[in-house]
Parts: C-alpha cells; sequence; structure tokens
C-alpha cells in the first residue's frame, strides 16, 4: 500500500509537472496587436491584481483598446466580481471610457457564453483572453466551443506564483474545473448554483 501511494503522488507530481510546462507555450502577447481584452475574474486578490496590471498593460501598450472584465458574479456573497476589478482597473489607469464589466457571468463558461453580448466588444477584431496560462488552456478550448464563429482569439498570461504549491493547487483545480466542464449542463448547473448561487441568466 505504502508503495502505491508513492507511486500515486509521484505519478500526480509528474502530471501537475507536465501540465504546468505545456501551458507555458499559451502565453500569445508578442503577437497581439488590434484586439479587445477580456479579463477573468479571480477570487485572489494576487491573481486579480495581476490580471488587471495585464490588461492595462496591453492598453498602454496598444495590443488592444478595452478591456471587459468577465466573471465573479456571486449571489450567495452580495458581490460582483468583474465589475469590482473594473473599478480598480479604472482607478489605477485612467481609463474609464475603455473599460467595462459583464455583471452577469459567474463562471468562465457563462463568461464566454456572454461575449457576443457585450457593448463593450462589439466589431472587435480579435479578442485577447487575460488569465494565467492554466486557465487560459481551458478558456480558449470553451471558446471554440461556443463562440460559433466569432473573432479570432489569443491569449496573454499575466503574472502567476511560481512556488510549487501554488503550481500545484492551481493545476488541481484545473482539473476540477475540466471534470465540471465535460458533464452534463444540467448537473453542471446545479453544482454552481450550490457553490455561487443561481446564475440571473440560466
Amino acid at each position: 500500500m505504502r508503495i502505491l501511494l508513492i507511486r500515486l503522488l509521484l505519478a500526480d507530481l509528474l502530471a501537475t509537472l507536465l501540465f504546468f510546462g505545456l501551458t507555458r507555450f499559451v502565453d500569445q502577447t508578442s503577437q497581439i496587436s488590434d484586439g479587445a481584452g477580456v479579463v477573468f475574474y479571480s477570487g485572489s486578490p494576487r491573481e486579480a491584481a495581476a490580471r488587471i496590471d495585464k490588461g492595462i498593460a496591453l492598453l498602454e501598450a496598444g495590443k488592444v483598446d478595452r478591456l471587459v472584465m468577465v466573471g465573479g458574479h456571486r449571489p450567495q456573497e452580495g458581490i460582483v466580481g468583474s465589475q469590482e476589478m473594473a473599478l480598480r482597473a479604472i482607478r489605477k489607469s485612467g481609463y474609464g471610457a475603455r473599460i467595462s464589466a459583464d455583471v452577469t457571468s459567474r463562471d468562465t463558461i457563462s463568461g464566454l457564453q456572454n461575449l457576443a453580448d457585450q457593448p463593450g466588444l462589439t466589431g472587435a477584431r480579435q479578442l485577447v483572453f487575460v488569465s494565467n496560462c492554466m486557465h487560459l488552456m481551458r478558456a480558449k478550448t470553451i471558446y471554440h466551443s461556443v463562440a460559433q464563429g466569432g473573432p479570432v482569439a489569443r491569449s496573454a498570461c499575466a503574472r502567476s506564483s511560481l512556488n510549487p504549491m501554488d503550481i500545484w493547487k492551481r493545476a488541481h483545480y484545473e482539473a476540477a474545473a475540466w471534470m465540471l466542464y465535460i458533464l452534463p449542463q444540467s448537473w453542471r448547473d446545479s453544482i454552481l448554483d450550490r457553490l455561487r448561487g443561481e446564475d440571473i441568466n440560466p
């Protein structure tokens, strides 16, 4: 039993390292021009700050001409995370006219499904997803399944922790999120209702 546990642990660590390594190739910042930034919400203050900073940096470099924050609608907690991030970005950058928020999305899937209805993204030639590299791999996969002919999407990785424990936690969070994504929609919605409150746009 002890040998089995050690083997399972080693396999888990190897899978985490492989996944982390693969996601290093997701970043396309150097290839981005003339896009609209889509910044994903994070409940971690450090992660949120890194994503806001990346979005502002893209604006200042002229790689995107606007930012839309998505995700973080939490009815049970009485917060709208995307709106909070948008306000923080506006205060920090002064680009009030170029930063907006989708206040209805509560997760990556609903955030991507709502993109077509976002006034802040009207006429965008390409979308630039801003998050950590591990999340962006999942976000782009989901986008291609729900976009239905939408603009090309590119990825811009925000700074993330290189602490091994943080990497391990994020990799396993992503594994759980992938499993949630492949569930039937009714099951997925039921789980999200329990975790984050009922979606106001079911």
